[in-house]
């Protein structure tokens, strides 16, 4: 008796220590990951950058409260254009025929993104009618802010599309340049970084393999969780479809809880293959939300969702392997069940909590 109380209060434990950093409202803390558009033509360069408001507002002293309104983040945008130029032009080098260049800050913008602001920021450079190069440094926050940070970028250039990743470990790209092995490589990489950051999504794999009797079950709704999301992750990056996160958010949190009432009450749930799909295309869009794909569906956008989803997958099997076998381990004993249940009962917890600190964001 002793036993199972011990391990039930371990298996809180570790569920309060995990997941009680990630209780943010969108349980993700990767709030410095960025977002690029660069389409360059005869004369001219222009660059979109968006990052993380109130992280930018660190290395640029804007001063924004986080309770300010949209309409006091743009005044201090423009405010401190000095600043951000000055920052932008030093952090993020752009080279044509091997020239370095400074862009001009022709607009900028906030929008709500994820569930969070984000400063909107479009840049212009010369670019030389004969340039047969343009080369892109970027070093915004490695260094002085987030050495975690990542920014997603897309590109049009003299008719080729591709898709990068700017990392601490991969700062420098040339336009048309992109070697698909290793694009597919920063996007698997990407994939597998997110669902590791969204403590949501682990937890709601976590719930499925705590309610599965045996691996033949983990592996069909498993199965079905992805082919569910997988369609819905597609559609969002190439915004053929799109949820407010304001929506999608809440969902996920309800899918955490949903799982574990269905533990307590519907064990052998034929409608469970059902319900599994329809909260698997919930949270595709939830992980959409790391991708931004601009222009038309090509062979290179294709892959970079491709290789995105193998990471989320690879993610997910990271997950599944380390729990299930621990679970078929203990179930061998008599007080395995009491840990289940205390188990499932903190997946609930944290759902609702989830829930109800997200509706009220």
């Amino acid at each position: 008796m002793r036993a199972k109380w011990f391990l039930s209060s371990i298996v809180m434990f570790f569920l309060f220590i995990v997941l009680t950093p990630a209780s943010q409202v969108w349980a993700h803390t990767d709030n410095s990951e960025g977002f690029s558009r660069i389409s360059a033509i005869p004369g001219k360069l222009h660059y979109e950058l968006m990052l993380d408001y109130f992280e930018f507002g660190r290395v640029v002293m804007l001063d924004a409260r986080p309770d300010a309104a949209e309409s006091e983040l743009i005044r201090l945008l423009d405010e401190h254009k000095k600043e951000v130029t000055d920052y932008i032009n030093s952090h993020l080098r752009i080279y044509i025929n091997g020239e370095a260049v400074d862009g001009a800050l022709v607009e900028t913008k906030v929008i709500s993104k994820l569930g969070r602001y984000y400063a909107d920021l479009s840049l212009s450079y010369p670019n030389a009618s004969n340039a047969k190069g343009i080369e892109i440094a970027y070093e915004i926050f490695f260094d002085d802010n987030d050495s975690m940070h990542r920014n997603i970028t897309a590109y049009e250039w003299e008719g080729k599309e591709g898709q990068f990743v700017f990392n601490s470990s991969d700062r420098e790209m040339e336009l048309g340049k992109t070697w698909f092995i290793g694009q597919a490589w920063r996007f698997i990489q990407l994939g597998f970084h997110h669902i590791m950051i969204g403590f949501d999504h682990i937890l709601f794999v976590a719930a499925l393999v705590l309610t599965s009797r045996n691996f033949r079950s983990v592996l069909k709704v498993a199965t079905i969780f992805t082919l569910a999301h997988s369609v819905t992750l597609g559609l969002t990056a190439f915004q053929v479809l799109t949820v407010p996160a304001e929506i999608i958010e809440p969902l996920i949190a309800l899918s955490i809880s949903y799982v574990a009432i269905e533990a307590f009450f519907l064990n052998d749930s034929k409608a469970r293959p059902f319900v599994v799909f329809g909260f698997g295309l919930v949270h595709g869009i939830g992980f959409a939300g790391a991708l931004e794909m601009t222009g038309t569906i090509k062979a290179s956008s294709l892959l970079s969702l491709a290789a995105f989803n193998i990471g989320v997958e690879l993610g997910q099997l990271l997950i599944i392997s380390l729990l299930f076998p621990v679970l078929l381990y203990i179930r061998k004993y008599n007080w395995a069940r009491p840990v289940q249940m205390t188990a499932i009962a903190s997946v609930f917890a944290f759902g609702i909590f989830w829930y109800v600190e997200r509706m009220m964001a």
